[in-house]
């Protein structure tokens, strides 16, 4: 006969099994969703949004996430300007999640089934300790990388936005048009974000919105402010040395804030350091005396 303690586990882990099927496999749409969709008065902005963050693999866990967002929609909270700026998307990012804290949800239970029918069976509160602890930690690692590989993201476009405004500058000032200032620009780049700028404002050009709107939206859409600054300038454009001094200024201070930012992070990099050296010397003068300190009390 099986124990009772090999069963309860394993049923739990089977419901949950099942719950992850269930939302593996597609549903009817919602008609009210359908048509909100198609209602041109709750249209999003003008541009698509970029190809990057659509649906690629069909995975399960994009499978899982497109089932939960269609179920629970706005309530759920997610960083989305994070995952467009890594090329994520929202079902992808959501499904990892869940079956992450899927996965730590039942390797515990299965482990106590295991144990169980081994005739060694665990109390059952440690393995539901273990089980939500798990089920939680894992939840929330891959928000945590996803923000900072987002950080790290934003950190080179800041440098690339500095080198961009100081080219649009120059191209300005030699009497371009405020929008070919943009486009021209951006296809000398031959960064991931300057692809993407090009994508941008490709579509921009197919509809027929102006190139300084859809690199604002660009900066608004990955939560890069830096982008939206020559856009802002460019869209009050007057004549190029006005603007080129302008553009120059922001340039300016966007180094300077990179360069104190920089000398932040090594700062603070340095005194972590600190503890670590200091440990290390005076475990090196204590094995240089102690020899000393024998040989003296021994004489």
């Amino acid at each position: 006969m099986i124990p009772l303690q090999a069963v309860l586990p394993a049923a739990a882990a089977g419901a949950l099994i099942g719950l992850a099927v269930r939302a593996a496999v597609p549903s009817r749409p919602d008609l009210s969703a359908v048509l909100d969709r198609l209602d041109s008065e709750k249209a999003g902005p003008v541009l698509p949004a970029a190809a990057g963050t659509a649906s690629r693999t069909g995975t399960l866990a994009e499978r899982v996430g497109s089932r939960l967002l269609a179920e629970l929609g706005d309530r759920l909270t997610l960083p989305r300007k994070d995952l467009a700026l890594l090329r994520i998307s929202p079902a992808e990012h959501l499904g990892k999640r869940v079956l992450a804290a899927l996965y730590g949800l039942l390797a515990p239970q299965l482990l106590q089934a295991l144990l169980a029918l081994a005739g060694a069976p665990f109390p059952y509160t440690l393995p539901v300790i273990v089980s939500l602890g798990l089920a939680v930690l894992l939840w929330l690692w891959p928000g945590k990388e996803v923000a900072r590989a987002a950080a790290d993201a934003r950190l080179t476009v800041r440098h690339c936005a500095a080198s961009y405004l100081e080219r649009v500058a120059l191209a300005r000032v030699a009497n371009t048009g405020a929008a070919a200032a943009l486009t021209q620009t951006a296809q000398v780049g031959d960064g991931w974000i300057f692809a993407r700028m090009r994508q941008v404002f490709h579509q921009a050009d197919l509809a027929g919105v102006t190139a300084w709107d859809a690199l604002k939206q660009l900066g608004d859409e990955l939560d890069i402010p830096e982008l939206a600054r020559p856009a802002d300038t460019l869209a009050l454009a007057g004549d190029g040395a006005a603007v080129y001094a302008t553009l120059q200024a922001q340039a300016r201070q966007l180094r300077g804030a990179l360069l104190s930012d920089a000398n932040a992070d090594a700062n603070a990099a340095s005194a972590t350091m600190i503890i670590p050296v200091t440990f290390s010397v005076i475990l090196m003068l204590v094995f240089v005396m102690i020899p000393v300190t024998v040989t003296i009390l021994g004489s």
